[in-house]
């Protein structure tokens, strides 16, 4: 489809594991087409750092721009839903990139559940939950009052996400490593993934590229892994994890006072990749009152930054 009559979008979904890119046309129906796409590491500057970051958005815009064939046509309105975001020094950088490398007539910088958001519910109400490297729960009421909870950062928050699991995963084998703890078979399977023998060298190992909150979050999986071989240790700190994704979303529902079901979309490597958590989570979910309904898992968040960016065009 040619673009040369429609205007152009850019979405930009960017966290603390990686980032993607989208580049699509809108038509004179408000239809939006997807041109080209673009994949890029991490890119929450305050944990990343800015050089690492840019990098990552700019490999991801980059690909998309030359899968769409659009280098040379300027981009109509771009959203940038960025984890890290609400920090003003995150915003100027960001910004400044932007402006650098002339990325588009028009920007916005926005927190990354609001494209959660964006992709499933009606009108944008409703409550996004974004459960992957950190974790955060963002609500809209049918009155437009929003709220965010979680979202605090690994020091002191992002309970239940994948740092956290990494992070409890690698307690339990310093615990076990030590005979101060129970025995676990995440010990094997920690020092399997790191490729070590000593667990001693655990703090190494991650330290290597400098990002250890990422690498520590990457050792999540081997939490669920544990859990599937039946780990008595492993299956608690999955069932507190969930229980943590849970008191966000029964929390957001009672500040936004939600009297009836409410959509919630769901989003994030731990929540929606491997079918244990997920299905338990729902099903937790489900038990809440009032409950979710329905509960929509949203694959690809950067589509609800190019549906934001179509609203913003519009209006």
């Amino acid at each position: 489809m040619s673009a040369s009559s429609n205007r152009i979008l850019l979405g930009i979904d960017g966290g603390g594991s990686k980032t993607a890119a989208l580049i699509a046309s809108l038509d004179e129906a408000g239809q939006i087409h997807v041109l080209g796409q673009g994949r890029g590491g991490p890119s929450n500057l305050r944990l990343a750092g800015k050089e690492r970051s840019l990098a990552s958005l700019n490999k991801a815009v980059d690909e998309a721009l030359i899968e769409a064939d659009l280098r040379s046509r300027t981009i109509d309105y771009a959203v940038l839903a960025l984890a890290g975001s609400s920090f003003s020094d995150v915003r100027d950088e960001v910004t400044a990139w932007a402006e650098q490398r002339n990325l588009s007539a028009q920007s916005e910088i926005i927190h990354d559940a609001l494209p959660v958001l964006a992709s499933g519910a009606d009108h944008s109400r409703g409550v996004a939950l974004i459960v992957g490297t950190g974790s955060v729960v963002v609500g809209v009421n049918a009155k437009g009052k929003t709220a965010t909870l979680g979202g605090w950062g690994h020091w002191f928050g992002d309970k239940g996400s994948g740092f956290d699991l990494g992070c409890k995963a690698l307690s339990a084998v310093a615990e076990a490593t030590d005979g101060i703890g129970p025995q676990t078979v995440m010990c094997e399977l920690v020092l399997d993934r790191l490729g070590i023998s000593d667990a001693r060298k655990i703090l190494q190992q991650v330290s290597t590229t400098g990002d250890v909150r990422r690498e520590v979050a990457a050792l999540a999986p081997i939490v669920l892994e544990a859990v599937a071989l039946q780990d008595p240790l492993a299956t608690e700190i999955i069932n507190k994890a969930i229980g943590e994704a849970v008191k966000l979303v029964d929390a957001i529902s009672r500040k936004l006072t939600f009297k009836a079901p409410y959509p919630l979309m769901l989003a994030g490597g731990v929540a929606c990749r491997n079918p244990l958590f997920r299905d338990e989570l729902i099903s937790r979910l489900s038990c809440l009152e009032p409950a979710p309904d329905p509960i929509r898992i949203v694959d690809e968040p950067v589509f609800g930054c190019l549906k934001i960016a179509r609203e913003r065009l519009e209006n």
